[in-house]
């Protein structure tokens, strides 16, 4: 199969990782893969087999990029439009997977190529809260695709009614096993000089930080042995504590480190319970206990729920955590047993089963 997967261009963010993955999966797997995306963009951050093709606004496609620094959002969207009217014809499986890139998918014409749209986690939200009449523009413009004649596919069943958004298949994403595994060793938490507690540091409100940073000052006020480490930093203008450190992983098996330097994960974030969050698959996968409250797996079985914005619940699961051996080892089993469902060659696997269904039922 011949699947090409056209993008705005390539950033840092998780669902570029999640492209990337599930190209080279397919590509181990006999598939032939591209990304077609416009010159302007620079490498891919998130590494892949899988081959570039570049398009400049003419629709001219080549391997070889041209750095065309900071064109408009227009010259984007019409550089892929160009490109898939010149190319998407070859390919048997054209996937749109963010908003704007589904407008030149849905409006250029690919001959028989079967055309789907990937809507990853938060999407739906994600120009909601850009309070700018730019913001608004984009926010109907996303809105809107969710209307177009593509095959939609969701990675989390709170996707499939989501405000106006209706799709009839989920692919959950996956997470790289081979870099994401426990510690060899657990710690002993009850007798331990020090207890180690993280989170991924992000600057949206919904993402929970705050409460994080006010469950370890409480916690750290009655007991010393509580050590903060925040992955990435991102945190409130002028907030500090002795106790805390910043880490700020440069590759997924740094970041797979930090993760295994910790012996509690907290995930507290505010909104789309339910939805995948990586933080609370990786950390499974290495063998952390997980607070959180309430992500994709997350159940009483798999980690310590807590409720929305509530300090004082965050460290009533933290100091549960601590007492308790037993529900820390069985907790962090079945997390894993979630975690290793998530690998790239079985939702790889999933993606295609539900585009080749998709296909037959032409």
């Amino acid at each position: 199969m011949k699947i090409l997967i056209p993008v705005l261009g390539f950033a840092r963010t998780g669902g570029y990782r999640v492209l990337s993955e599930l190209a080279s999966a397919w590509l181990r797997q006999g598939h032939e893969v591209a990304f077609l995306s416009p010159d302007s963009s620079g490498e891919p951050y998130f590494p892949t087999r899988a081959t570039l093709l570049w398009v400049n606004g003419n629709g001219a496609v080549g391997a070889e990029r041209r750095n065309r620094p900071g064109p408009s959002g227009r010259y984007h969207l019409q550089a892929l439009f160009r490109g898939l009217r010149r190319i998407g014809h070859q390919y048997d499986v054209i996937l749109a997977n963010q908003s704007l890139t589904a407008w030149p998918v849905a409006l250029a014409a690919c001959g028989g190529a079967r055309k789907f749209y990937y809507v990853q986690a938060y999407e739906p939200e994600y120009y909601a809260n850009t309070r700018t009449m730019r913001g608004y523009l984009l926010a109907a413009a996303s809105a809107l695709t969710y209307h177009l004649p593509l095959a939609r596919i969701v990675n989390a069943s709170l996707y499939l009614r989501h405000r106006n958004l209706r799709a009839s298949s989920v692919v959950p994403p996956g997470i790289d096993l081979s870099i994401f595994k426990p510690a060899q060793a657990r710690r002993k938490l009850e007798t331990a000089e020090t207890i180690v507690l993280g989170c991924i540091g992000r600057p949206e409100p919904e993402k929970g930080t705050i409460y994080v940073l006010r469950a370890f000052e409480e916690l750290s006020r009655t007991d010393r042995r509580f050590l903060l480490r925040v992955a990435f930093g991102n945190l409130p203008a002028g907030w500090k504590h002795e106790r805390c450190e910043v880490v700020v992983p440069r590759n997924d098996h740094e970041l797979a480190d930090y993760y295994r330097s910790l012996d509690i994960l907290i995930a507290p974030g505010t909104a789309q319970h339910g939805a995948p969050h990586y933080p609370v698959l990786e950390g499974w996968a290495c063998g952390v206990p997980v607070v959180t409250t309430g992500y994709m797996g997350a159940t009483a079985r798999t980690a310590w729920m807590v409720r929305n914005r509530d300090v004082a619940s965050i460290c009533a699961a933290v100091k549960e955590i601590v007492a308790d051996p037993m529900a820390r080892r069985q907790r962090s089993d079945e997390g894993q047993v979630v975690a290793r469902a998530h690998s790239w060659d079985r939702v790889a696997d999933q993606m295609l089963a539900v585009i080749n269904d998709a296909r037959r039922a032409r």
